[in-house]
């Protein structure tokens, strides 16, 4: 228990920078024309695209070689659908 709370802290800030600081720094990498090398791997929850969020679309935007993925799992997607996050995790390896 106490590893997990001492954890916390660092969760927090990880939070805050990805809706923070992680901004300014992608968008700077995104104008500057930066994108990764390899291939990448979304995936995302079939309710996604009811709520208006395309995280293909914005992936696209960064990763050329790019594979979506929807599973009806929830917010914890490895707990809920393992055979579906292991499947997408061995295809990327395999790209």
């Amino acid at each position: 228990m106490r590893a997990s709370t001492a954890a916390v802290k660092s969760i927090v800030a990880g939070y805050r920078a990805s809706a923070g600081i992680d901004v300014v720094h992608d968008q700077a990498d995104l104008d500057a024309g930066s994108q990764p090398a390899m291939p990448v791997t979304v995936v995302q929850q079939d309710w996604g695209a009811r709520l208006g969020y395309d995280a293909a679309g914005v992936w696209k935007a960064w990763a050329p070689d790019l594979d979506r993925r929807l599973t009806r799992a929830g917010h914890f997607m490895a707990e809920e659908a393992p055979d579906e996050v292991t499947a997408a995790i061995s295809d990327l390896l395999a790209r």
